[in-house]
């Protein structure tokens, strides 16, 4: 689903990542760990193609989409769904709104957008809000409405930047259940940054570490040992 090939970022004179290679098999909730400043981020803006690569080539379901600088398939055709950590929702925009804008810039029929936005209001819990703005929820709230919008898209690829970082534990426990509920509905490719070890435990079936821009440990289990 996922192919990373000597992939180096640097900005300016810092280096942020060092030859990352790297494979993600479709269905797989992977988990990026490691500490603040490591390349983790990064790694998402590469793959989202927000930003790219210095070298290395990126592959999204058999396709390159990135060689070195060069982008060869830009962000809105990539099938990929981004949950940033600060959510960026639209703040003018209404829950309703958020969810609509990508659809309408994909083409996708009234009625269409009409029941995809419908079914997945209900499916995560914010049904009666839909009139609300950004600064009318709850940090719970908006960060369904962040996830839904990543999702209503139906994209094969999501990934997940620490996004329930600024909540308290019980509320990223309860949040952090219904994203695995939904990954195993859609059957997405997740792949979701952390650096707490217990978020990870929850949503990972593989775990990456990563230290100073390189990859230092890869297990298929969230129980074993990192770098």
């Amino acid at each position: 689903m996922v192919r990373i090939e000597s992939v180096s970022k640097s900005y300016g004179n810092t280096s942020v990542l060092t030859g990352v290679n790297l494979e993600i098999a479709k269905g797989e909730r992977l988990v990026l760990l490691g500490p603040s400043g490591c390349g983790k981020t990064t790694l998402l803006r590469l793959v989202a193609g927000l930003v790219n690569p210095d070298r290395g080539r990126i592959y999204l379901q058999g396709v390159l989409v990135s060689d070195g600088n060069k982008v060869l398939v830009p962000p809105e055709k990539r099938s990929i769904g981004f949950v940033f950590q600060d959510l960026a929702l639209w703040p003018h925009f209404t829950v309703w709104g958020n969810l609509e804008f990508g659809l309408k810039a994909h083409g996708v029929p009234a009625s269409e957008r009409r029941r995809r936005i419908e079914e997945m209001v209900d499916m995560v819990g914010l049904k009666g809000l839909e009139k609300r703005r950004p600064g009318q929820l709850s940090g719970g709230q908006k960060q369904r409405v962040a996830l839904a919008r990543a999702l209503v898209l139906r994209p094969g690829i999501v990934l997940m930047d620490e996004p329930l970082s600024s909540l308290d534990w019980e509320l990223r426990a309860r949040i952090g259940k219904e994203i695995v509920a939904l990954q195993k509905r859609f059957g997405f490719t997740m792949v979701y940054v952390t650096h707490d070890k217990e978020e990870m435990k929850q949503m990972a079936t593989r775990v990456v570490f990563m230290e100073k821009g390189r990859i230092c440990a890869d297990h298929q289990s969230p129980l074993f040992p990192a770098c």
